[in-house]
């Protein structure tokens, strides 16, 4: 995946907005995979159902991109596209169940006592076999359990620590106001800490 400077995106989202289908192109890929990532994570996992939504996105954004105002950044609307694309795509496999979601990037996780965090301990070189073990059970724990909390939770949490966007670039993807979004994050943060205690202690309880 290419990662675009600022001033060669601005570049490109006006050569694509004259009609040149490879500035488009270039945009596109760019973000493609960010955009998947995302879906992937807002749809609990389901792969099948995150590569539908990427593509709408992908789409969409690509016969609208006359629409981005450019107030924010790409990534921040393209974003914003895929959790309204989410919401709908929940909305319809509702109809239709009425009528007849590997995260690619490691989720949130508390931090150790050193301060680093999930991410960084499973792919840290220091790491000794032991605690290596350790933060791939951790990492595998906070997947499941992140996928269980409820959506405003989880889209809240993503998009803070998985794509690392700012309370502010949150609320405008999600079109609700930046204290809402901390109380979210604090709330889920809160949940996922008392659904990884209860699996320790449940761990524990079998050991013994």
């Amino acid at each position: 995946m290419e990662e675009l400077d600022p001033l060669l995106e601005n570049e490109l989202i006006e050569q694509a907005r004259g009609g040149d289908s490879q500035a488009m192109d270039r945009l596109l890929s760019a973000h493609r995979d960010r955009v998947y990532r995302t879906a992937l994570s807002l749809v609990g996992g389901d792969g099948e159902a995150a590569f539908e939504i990427a593509q709408n996105v992908l789409i969409s954004a690509s016969r609208n991109l006359h629409q981005f105002r450019g107030n924010a950044r790409l990534s921040t609307w393209l974003y914003r596209m895929t959790v309204n694309f989410r919401h709908n795509y929940l909305t319809a496999q509702k109809r239709r169940r009425d009528r007849f979601v590997s995260l690619d990037a490691p989720p949130p996780g508390e931090e150790n006592s050193s301060g680093r965090g999930l991410h960084e301990r499973l792919h840290s070189n220091s790491a000794g076999p032991r605690e290596q073990a350790a933060a791939n059970e951790l990492h595998e724990q906070v997947t499941r359990h992140l996928q269980g909390l409820p959506d405003e939770y989880r889209e809240a949490l993503h998009l803070r620590y998985v794509e690392d966007l700012s309370y502010e670039e949150i609320a405008t993807i999600l079109d609700v106001p930046a204290g809402t979004i901390k109380s979210r994050i604090n709330r889920g943060r809160a949940e996922l800490r008392r659904r990884l205690s209860g699996t320790a202690q449940r761990q524990g309880g079998q050991r013994a």
